[in-house]
């Protein structure tokens, strides 16, 4: 946890955010598009442009009966830089994120696409976001709540959300199917060495019209442990990293061999409404027992200025969408309220526990690279201890300022 007074990174950073905000403020007749940073060379065979994602986060909890999780805190949660860029039919993207102890490499890849009888073909060689699940194929600057659920979060592989290895993706007009075979998480090689974990995703929506869709999907992993991987375990903080004294635990599995996720989504939009359910599970072998992870959630949105769903159709995923009318143009933004609910149970682990949560949220899009985000949770968690069964409940409100171009 983070507290007492905002470090100067914290300070500068938000100087900085404050300062990328007050633009419209300034400039209303103008449009105001940081996605527009771009070089071309003449004849577009050559584009580049920067990117940078920088996530503010503060969050509060209280009426718990253990006094280290009533507390405030705040961090700088995301602090990405980087480029991406494209070469006739070759894409390229390298970011890193500096938010953290030491700089993470997230998304490193060339991507070659290739327009097929059966679809679009998009082929990928470098580490990246791995496909599985709505939320967990989602890019962060544009899911609808400040932390990923529980399918997304703790149903993950070892490798965790990115993969460095070979990528597939096949898109056609209401369907698509994305693979990929990784191997070794490049910030955290110690905890994946070796290992290679294969992921097939997959959406159809079988009913696409200018009024709504219906959006079904489906995913599945498979992953092997080496020898040199003696214990397993994965704590889900269950309010917020930022705050990470309240968890739901999984205990230490000795001895993991394999793993295998499964899981399905189902959900709708129409016009400014959406609506969906995720569910899955990943069943842990080690060489003495097998201990299964179950996750669910329920999600809804509703944008109350009319803007279009946060949905896209191509990809089967929350997308970041421009407001219809941004502050720069003398307009409101998008306001987009949220709902959620959601459990995961690891009680089939032997000190395994589980948590429930209840989420409503407010979402304010000033523009399509700035973004204010506000989710009050009530939460509960059940955890074993040396002296038993140990239950607890509180609530939290999470905040955020979010800046992504």
């Amino acid at each position: 946890m983070r507290r007492g007074e905002a470090r100067p990174r914290l300070r500068l950073v938000l100087a900085a955010g404050a300062c990328l905000l007050a633009v419209p403020a300034v400039a209303a007749s103008q449009t105001i598009s940081l996605d527009a940073l771009k070089y071309e060379s003449a004849g577009g065979r050559v584009q580049i442009r920067p990117k940078a994602r920088i996530f503010l986060d503060g969050a509060s909890i209280s009426g718990s009966d253990d006094p280290a999780r009533n507390a405030g805190a705040h961090d700088i949660r995301t602090l990405y830089f980087g480029v991406e860029g494209a070469v006739d039919r070759v894409t390229f993207t390298l970011v890193a994120d500096f938010a953290g102890d030491e700089p993470a490499l997230r998304s490193a890849y060339l991507a070659w696409s290739e327009p097929t009888p059966a679809g679009d073909l998009e082929i990928t060689l470098g580490n990246r976001l791995t496909e599985r699940g709505l939320e967990g194929s989602s890019s962060s600057e544009g899911l609808p709540f400040i932390e990923r659920n529980a399918v997304a979060g703790a149903l993950a592989p070892q490798k965790g959300l990115y993969g460095m290895g070979l990528s597939a993706k096949l898109f056609a007009d209401n369907w698509h199917l994305a693979g990929q075979v990784a191997g070794d998480d490049v910030n955290r090689p110690e905890l994946t060495e070796g290992a290679v974990t294969t992921t097939v995703r997959g959406h159809w929506n079988p009913v696409r019209s200018g009024e709504g869709l219906i959006h079904l999907g489906a995913w599945g992993f498979h992953e092997d442990f080496t020898p040199d991987l003696k214990r397993l375990s994965r704590n889900t903080n269950w309010v917020s990293p930022v705050n990470d004294h309240v968890q739901v635990a999984l205990g230490s599995l000795v001895d993991p061999r394999r793993a295998d996720g499964l899981g399905g989504e189902i959900g709708a939009v129409r016009g400014p409404t959406w609506a969906f359910l995720e569910f899955g599970q990943r069943r842990i072998e080690t060489a003495s027992l097998s201990a299964e992870v179950r996750a669910w959630t329920l999600s809804a949105g509703w944008m109350l200025t009319g803007d279009p769903a946060p949905y896209g159709a191509r990809s089967g995923t929350f997308v970041r969408r421009a407001p219809t009318a941004p502050l720069s143009r003398g307009g409101l933004g998008s306001l987009e309220l949220t709902g959620r609910v959601q459990r995961l149970d690891n009680r089939d682990a032997p000190l395994g526990g589980a948590g429930d949560d209840v989420t409503v949220g407010l979402n304010w899009r000033l523009e399509s690279w700035a973004r204010l985000m506000l989710n009050a949770s009530h939460w509960q968690v059940e955890n074993r201890t040396v002296a038993g069964l140990r239950r607890d409940a509180g609530d939290a409100v999470l905040a955020r300022l979010q800046i992504a171009f």
